[in-house]
């Protein structure tokens, strides 16, 4: 989360400091609420306000509410002082509706009018009145055509709730000018001044009967001006609102196809039961997703003891994180979870959840301000010895925003200890860590129900990691899918054995990139970076988290121009050829926009989804079956999501591929499927491979050149063969 969001909180959330319970989206449970820093070491943490779920339509607004509220507040106030500062901008004001109107669609009247406070006071502070206005229009617009849609009604309503907010606004706007009479004489001034101005020019162009009739409409306007002010914000109004509505209203309807899959709201009563989230016996359990054909948790039947470590593995698909939502408290479709209490989702000796991005979990501006955050009342917490715990030690007073990935794991890991949880959920935490923050946290976790009374669900691909846990439970439906993961060891910096002879696809000449340069806020992420990737030749380039791989990866892709040096491809700079280079971002799921797999594959090759044959190409190109054209994106695994993005990039013959953590999140059976893919594409069709990844186990073949890339510099390669040391069982 930005500075923006940061600050958005703190105006939203100053006086409520209870708990966040359950986000709304991505099944997560958020980090803890707005609370005191108190001092460094013991921390006693202030009364909250009372909150209730986000279900409820009435009192004060929920965690959730605010944290909703406090982004669209920040999307919102953005846009308006971009749209006021930056000249011939005033177009991108229309951009805030969409924030408000997602708000007033899922949310209450409440949440939006808390948002348009906080985003109207930065907007006004930064950039003025236009600003503020900026923002009252976004939450006019955006607020009428989230609630008209929310409420399933049509154009007809909007059209009569516009004309009432245009005669209410024209009406004040008439009051205001009949009591300012200063003001409404200078504007009728200027007005006239400019109507002469104009009569006189239509004259000299031998237009003399239209200006004289011009100036005479005028004198009539200014002789019944209340009237002809309160039709024109009508007027105006109505049509700026049915603007509004027919644009808005589309991507609210886009919005309600998205499946809410992973929600997670604390069961009725839960807030009053006394809490017992351990032990907890599942018998029989199945799940399936709302408008599902098939169960995403095939039945189960498992008991987790008190103190007990235990790990979840299976493949893709097999139904890890839906089993960490019922463990969480999510209603099962059928068979029991027999439990002593309630879940106590987020609460003191409750349950809590720590996921696979650290970034959606982390709120607090500081280290220790993110430990406490949403504890209750009376709560005394050792800041120091918990972040000593998770190796965190004496960073204690650090900006969240200068934390690595590992270190930002392990800060959610300390908040979610701070609760003193009786059941602890780790779901792939180590995924998108580099393997000193990997190691670091698997340190953490083995030991952590001697440490603690809680007992630890690790749900996980890795082979090392599931051996650290007192017993193991796959979730595969076969033996053929239940390998796991092999760790290998960090690849030593290597050219290639022989050189493939051929000419140079990408060149990297002294390229270094400062972002926020000549701010006070400038920091170097590539310094004097220089290296040629020949056609047909496979790079593997590793290094720990924050060492500028994903920059790299952009400027070579041609999406981010370098501060220093040049990126060339065939002798051209890259950002000259975006599209040329093609790159696979980290998520997968974010680089999907469309909603079937056919509709995804033509849109980012650039044909039609009904060039049937086509599409099917394009699937059977990356291994996948045709019948998968028509599936629902969030049908799909992870595997199968990799491959359609690959689809869609491979179908516009890009001179290089460039895969940003391309394993993250795979079982062993989806990786060595895809580095398979990525060999045979790589040998047969001549396609170039840049690889930035933290797992390094069966690269040899797919990238025998491996760059290390280490803060922000590259290291001097040796004359050996690179490669791993591990493989995938």
């Amino acid at each position: 989360m930005n500075s923006w969001s940061h600050r958005c909180i703190a105006l939203l959330c100053e006086t409520n400091r209870g708990r966040w319970q359950a986000n709304p989206a991505d099944g997560c449970v958020l980090p803890p609420h707005a609370a005191s820093p108190g001092r460094i070491g013991e921390v006693t943490v202030p009364a909250p306000v009372a909150s209730r779920l986000p279900r409820h339509r009435h009192g004060p607004l929920q965690p959730v509410e605010l944290a909703q509220a406090s982004v669209m507040a920040a999307l919102c106030a953005v846009t308006a002082i971009v749209s006021v500062v930056v000249p011939f901008a005033a177009g991108l004001a229309l951009l805030g509706t969409v924030p408000t109107g997602l708000l007033a669609y899922r949310f209450r009247l409440r949440v939006l009018i808390a948002a348009t406070v906080a985003a109207g006071v930065i907007a006004f502070l930064i950039a003025g009145m236009g600003g503020f206005m900026g923002v009252v229009h976004s939450a006019y617009i955006g607020g009428l055509t989230g609630i008209v849609k929310r409420r399933g009604r049509g154009t007809p309503t909007v059209i009569v709730s516009s004309l009432i907010a245009g005669l209410a606004f024209g009406a004040a706007m008439v009051g205001m000018l009949a009591a300012l009479t200063r003001l409404r004489h200078l504007i009728f001034d200027v007005m006239t001044a400019n109507v002469e101005g104009l009569a006189s020019f239509m004259s000299r162009i031998h237009l003399q009967g239209a200006a004289a009739d011009l100036k005479r409409y005028f004198a009539d306007g200014l002789q019944y001006w209340p009237w002809v002010l309160l039709g024109y914000f009508t007027f105006g109004i109505v049509i700026v609102s049915l603007i509004g509505w027919w644009a808005l209203s589309r991507l609210l309807e886009r919005m309600r196809g998205i499946p809410d899959v992973h929600k997670l709201d604390a069961p009725a009563g839960d807030s009053t039961d006394p809490i017992g989230p351990v032990p907890v016996r599942l018998d029989q359990v199945r799940f399936r997703y709302p408008g599902a054909a098939q169960d995403a948790l095939r039945e189960v039947s498992l008991a987790v003891r008190v103190g007990e470590h235990v790990a979840i593995t299976g493949a893709n698909g097999s139904g890890k994180t839906t089993l960490m939502l019922v463990l969480a408290g999510r209603q099962p479709t059928s068979g029991t979870v027999e439990r002593p209490g309630a879940v106590g989702l987020g609460k003191l000796r409750g349950t809590a959840v720590v996921l696979q991005h650290p970034e959606s979990q982390v709120l607090g501006t500081r280290v220790a301000d993110d430990v406490v955050w949403g504890l209750p009342p009376g709560t005394r917490i050792d800041v120091a010895k918990l972040l000593t715990e998770v190796g965190l030690d004496g960073l204690a007073e650090r900006d969240t925003g200068s934390l690595s990935g590992g270190e930002l794991q392990r800060l959610a890991l300390a908040a979610a200890l701070a609760r003193e949880p009786a059941l602890l959920i780790a779901d792939e935490v180590t995924t998108m860590v580099d393997q000193q923050g990997r190691d670091a946290l698997l340190g953490v976790l083995s030991g952590l129900t001697k440490r603690h009374r809680t007992a630890l669900v690790h749900i996980t691909h890795y082979n090392n990691e599931a051996d650290s846990a007192d017993r193991t439970i796959n979730l595969s439906d076969s033996p053929d899918n239940a390998d796991m993961v092999e760790t290998a060891d960090v690849p030593a910096p290597a050219v290639a054995v022989g050189d493939l002879g051929h000419k140079p696809a990408l060149e990297l000449i002294g390229v270094g990139h400062e972002y926020a340069r000549g701010t006070p806020w400038a920091k170097t992420a590539l310094r004097d970076i220089s290296f040629v990737v020949e056609q047909g030749d496979g790079v593997l380039i590793h290094g720990g988290n924050g060492s500028g791989k994903s920059t790299l990866a952009w400027i070579m892709a041609g999406l981010t121009v370098p501060t220093a040096g040049v990126c060339l491809l065939d002798g051209r700079p890259t950002h000259e050829q975006v599209g040329a280079v093609a790159l696979s971002f980290q998520a997968a799921r974010l680089q999907l926009m469309r909603s079937r797999v056919d509709l995804e594959v033509a849109s980012a090759a650039g044909f039609s989804p009904r060039d049937h044959d086509r599409v099917a190409a394009a699937l059977r190109v990356v291994g996948l079956d045709r019948t998968l054209a028509g599936r629902s994106i969030d049908q799909l695994s992870g595997g199968q999501m990799r491959r359609v993005v690959l689809a869609g990039l491979l179908a516009c013959s890009p001179r290089a591929l460039i895969l940003d953590e391309p394993l993250a999140g795979l079982d062993a059976a989806s990786q060595r499927g895809l580095l398979r893919l990525l060999e045979d594409l790589r040998r047969e069709q001549g396609l170039t491979v840049v690889v930035i990844s933290h797992d390094f186990a069966g690269m040899e073949e797919l990238c025998p050149r491996t760059l290390d890339l280490r803060n922000g510099a590259m290291q001097p390669a040796s004359t050996s063969a690179a490669g791993g040391t591990g493989s995938m069982s």
